[in-house]
């Protein structure tokens, strides 16, 4: 299990620098979310608190895997909420609260997901290169998602669903037919899009 020995920054959802939690009531509780109204005290409103309405998820991880020749591997997943199978990069749910976690858990979690989801494992020598953090949908969840390369990656075994998890084919794709994807509204997930935006600004994409 490596990372390259490259740190990343963990994201802490807490008061500090002008933000401040005035209260806050719950309204709904499960165990993938928790809906709860809050009051707020912003950098620029700091006199006067304003409630918003926030989705509670724990932190993810998303992982771009790439094989030897340079290709990368989707997976075909079903979606419930949107009635959709899609193309995506793998990903999971880290399991612990998320102020509570920290760089080795985010790590070994990435592994797991890029195993259970692909069949995958890190090559002797391979790297699991941390590209940051992203917000899936900052105006009403504090979810965050951390952002990986996978290289150099290979398949031995198969996909290992998780609970209700469904998987179809998966696909390797060039960096340019990844690109063309893309473009063609084949790729529509969140995170999978911040992959490849992290990956093109980082210049690890090859033509």
């Amino acid at each position: 299990m490596s990372s390259g020995g490259e740190q990343f920054e963990l994201v802490r959802v807490e008061d500090g620098q002008g933000w401040k939690k005035a209260g806050g009531t719950m309204l709904y509780e499960s165990d993938h979310v928790q809906v709860e109204d809050v009051q707020c005290i912003t950098p620029t409103r700091p006199d006067a608190s304003t409630s918003w309405t926030i989705v509670h998820r724990k932190a993810a991880v998303a992982i771009a895997p790439m094989l030897e020749d340079g290709r990368f591997v989707l997976i075909h997943q079903e979606r419930i909420p949107v009635h959709r199978t899609l193309w995506e990069f793998p990903a999971g749910q880290i399991d612990v609260p998320a102020n509570e976690v920290t760089h080795d858990i985010v790590i070994r979690t990435a592994i797991t997901e890029l195993r259970e989801e692909t069949g995958g494992e890190l090559l002797p020598g391979g790297k699991l290169r941390p590209l940051g953090h992203f917000f899936p949908s900052q105006g009403f969840t504090q979810e965050h998602v951390y952002l990986f390369l996978a290289r150099p990656v290979h398949l031995p075994g198969a996909a290992s669903p998780q609970h209700d998890e469904r998987f179809g084919e998966m696909k390797f794709v060039t960096a340019a037919e990844l690109r063309l994807m893309i473009a063609r509204n084949e790729i529509t997930t969140a995170l999978t899009l911040a992959l490849y935006a992290k990956l093109a600004a980082l210049g690890l994409l090859a033509d």
